[in-house]
């Protein structure tokens, strides 16, 4: 190889290198915005989850009754 293909190669390898340092960047970026996004569908899940207990526990029971589709 000469001097002029090596310099070539290396000028490819350095912009293989950036490009892979920008996609893990962008990846990286997208990842923490889907964390954020989960962690904010969690919180809401709870946040419906106890509403819903709350609502079960004012519903008064009857054993003795038909559902309303009967």
């Amino acid at each position: 190889m000469n001097t002029s293909q090596i310099n070539q190669r290396i000028d490819e390898l350095e912009f293989k290198l950036q490009f892979q340092e920008d996609m893990i960047d962008s990846l990286n970026q997208a990842l923490i915005s889907q964390q954020k996004d989960m962690l904010l569908m969690r919180e809401k899940l709870v946040l419906l989850g106890n509403q819903l207990e709350s609502y079960r526990q004012q519903q008064p029971i009857h054993d003795g009754d038909r559902p309303p589709h009967y």
